[in-house]
């Protein structure tokens, strides 16, 4: 009996912590659904599509309270106006107020794309637009289309695309366009209500919202030809005979059912049945003793209309910027950065002001793309000095873009930090190995060297690689040479074996840089990979002729941008083969390079110059380990 009052006693305890514990719960009422609607319209006053407008001010009132929102870049109004309307929210009604007279007999569309939001959720009215047309009606054409990245296809976003009456080249610098839309994020555009005449096409980004191309580094691209608008007519032709009553018995049942006649003599009736969407037509070829259906009457309707053409333009930035010395530096006493802000044209000249000096007193290192320059100065004389002041010769553009010499002056200064007392330094030479200790090496690579300064000498008696198989080191040949591009880049190639472990031995004094420093003992172990790790890809590149070559390039693609992973250059129809692959997702691009310059190239719109074409094939490749993948890929498809 204790036992059970003690268990009575806990169950009853619980059940009032339950209870009260779900009592002292406060939760805030719900108040309902979500409101996911957009707001309505309830009255436009002038109405949508008015003719012979001549109002100041329009008001266009909904169901509920709205708000604006990212006005300044939703609104588009075609054809653009000097002084854009006062556009402002008035509790549920949205009032337009124009500043200027409009032009006559012209259709404008006001497009406020998604501004136009529910004042509480902010559900928008999605590509909201007003139409009007100071004449007696409404301008009803459309093309439509896509604008893309000339280099890497991707779509372009938040640019306008424009159309002009005026064919000459210089329109889009010195006019407003008649008629402007803007891409989506998806690149997407479309031009509606057009009048019916030829137009000039062309793309901008305009980074000064002024729309014209009045600046040297804004995006554009542009049509070849004309745009036009063509009417076509559609006409249908239907007949109807006259009744016939054995005729019409047969038709009826065959239009409930198609059944086989054999009841009839093959020698004395051919029929054929003819099957369409909406009706069964019998043809006779001969019938017996049966008269010739007689036409009741010929019904031609006709359909007349104007198809909306698709667009696609390649935005590309011109090579306008003119030439400067984008930085300047002396990060080390002994080494001069010079950046300029694109590819040198011609050759440079630097010396040290008010100096002649007769002795070569520096090596020049020049960047992959000839935008940067590195002076190593070897003159200790020169590079003690704190304080060094360099005169720089060089070609740019005058404001008519005509190539002329011009000088810069430098002023750099270096000072050496103090170093703190019982501080170690290390003064060795340092370089860097594109091999970790006990990482693995590509059987397709080579061991990288690249050093910080440059080399004078070396010595490879002071080099050893072992190959180390089941404990015991084995020496290997390899051969040790300087890279014929990069001046501070080496290269120790060897035959590697697969799967196979290396170390590599580097004594002191085995590099002395230009500057008598050498490098420090250095010991790294690694592996190589397996052959069947890697895959391949095979592309059999067809429609390539004598007027261009290709580059052909296999993209990895990455979460900021595309990094090349390899590239080959071709000038004929052949297979391209990519081996040593590791497991992974590739892009394949072709670049159809009509200079023969190995480079892909920009345009230039005053000269008719379109952007190199870039083709991708259509999907991604996914190389798996120890397979052969092979693609076609025809560049004129």
């Amino acid at each position: 009996m204790k036992v059970n009052s003690i268990q009575k006693l806990i169950y009853l305890l619980i059940i009032s912590a339950i209870f009260f514990s779900g009592c002292a719960k406060i939760v805030a009422p719900t108040g309902g659904p979500k409101d996911e609607d957009h707001p309505l319209i309830v009255e436009i006053d002038p109405p949508d599509n008015t003719v012979n407008f001549d109002s100041k001010k329009i008001n266009i009132t909904f169901n509920e309270y709205i708000q604006l929102k990212d006005l300044n870049n939703n609104l588009i109004i075609s054809p653009p106006i000097e002084e854009k309307p006062e556009i402002k929210e008035k509790g549920k009604t949205l009032v337009i107020e124009f500043e200027e007279e409009l032009k006559d007999s012209t259709t404008y569309n006001i497009y406020f794309g998604n501004s136009v939001q529910d004042f509480n959720e902010g559900n928008p009215i999605e590509n909201f637009q007003y139409v009007l047309s100071t004449g007696s009606y409404i301008d009803s054409l459309s093309i439509e289309g896509q604008v893309i990245n000339s280099f890497n296809l991707l779509p372009e976003e938040g640019v306008y695309i424009m159309l002009y009456k005026d064919f000459e080249d210089s329109v889009p610098i010195k006019q407003m366009p008649l008629y402007i839309s803007k891409t989506n994020e998806e690149g997407i555009y479309r031009i509606n209500n057009i009048g019916n005449n030829q137009y000039k096409l062309f793309c901008l980004r305009d980074f000064n919202k002024n729309y014209l191309f009045d600046l040297p580094n804004e995006d554009i691209a542009y049509l070849d030809s004309i745009v036009g608008f063509e009417l076509i007519t559609e006409t249908k032709i239907d007949t109807i005979f006259k009744s016939d009553s054995s005729l019409t018995d047969s038709v009826e049942n065959l239009q409930d059912s198609i059944s086989i006649i054999d009841d009839f003599e093959e020698d004395t009736l051919l029929l054929k049945q003819v099957i369409r969407e909406d009706s069964i037509t019998i043809e006779y070829d001969s019938l017996v003793h049966k008269p010739e259906k007689e036409i009741d009457s010929i019904i031609i309707e006709s359909n007349s209309y104007f198809p909306v053409h698709n667009y696609v333009l390649r935005l590309f930035t011109e090579e306008r910027e003119v030439q400067y010395l984008a930085n300047n530096t002396r990060d080390t006493k002994q080494k001069i950065e010079i950046v300029f802000n694109k590819p040198v044209k011609d050759s440079i000249v630097f010396t040290i002001a008010d100096t002649i000096i007769e002795k070569e007193w520096y090596i020049k290192e020049t960047g992959l793309n000839n935008d940067s320059i590195t002076y190593w100065l070897t003159d200790s004389s020169i590079y003690k000095k704190e304080n060094l002041v360099f005169v720089l010769t060089y070609q740019k553009e005058d404001s008519n873009l005509i190539y002329q010499w011009n000088t810069d002056t430098l002023n750099l200064r270096f000072f050496e930090q103090e170093k703190k007392k019982n501080e170690p330094v290390d003064t060795s030479l340092k370089y860097a190995l594109n091999i970790k200790n006990k990482g693995t090496l590509d059987l397709n690579s080579q061991l990288n060297f690249l050093f910080e300064t440059p080399i004078q000498s070396y010595d490879t008696s002071l080099i050893n690689l072992f190959a180390v198989i089941d404990t015991v080191e084995f020496p290997v040949e390899f051969n040790f040479s300087k890279d014929s591009i990069k001046l501070r880049k080496y290269q120790l190639s060897v035959d590697w074996c697969e799967d196979t472990v290396y170390r590599l031995e580097i004594y002191p004094n085995a590099f002395k840089d230009i500057y008598e420093t050498v490098n420090d003992t250095n010991i790294i172990q690694f592996a190589t990979q397996k052959r069947d790790f890697y895959g391949k890809i095979l592309t059999d590149i067809t429609g390539v002729d004598s007027s261009f070559q290709i580059i052909c390039q296999l993209i990895l693609p990455g979460n900021d941008k595309a990094a090349i992973y390899r590239e080959t250059i071709k000038s004929e129809n052949r297979i391209v083969e990519f081996d040593f692959l590791p497991p992974k997702e590739f892009m394949f691009k072709v670049i159809i390079d009509k200079n023969l310059n190995n480079e892909w190239d920009t345009g230039e719109y005053l000269k008719h110059i379109q952007p190199e074409e870039v083709l991708y094939y259509e999907e991604k490749i996914k190389v798996r380990s120890n397979w052969d993948i092979e693609i076609n890929f025809n560049v004129n498809k």
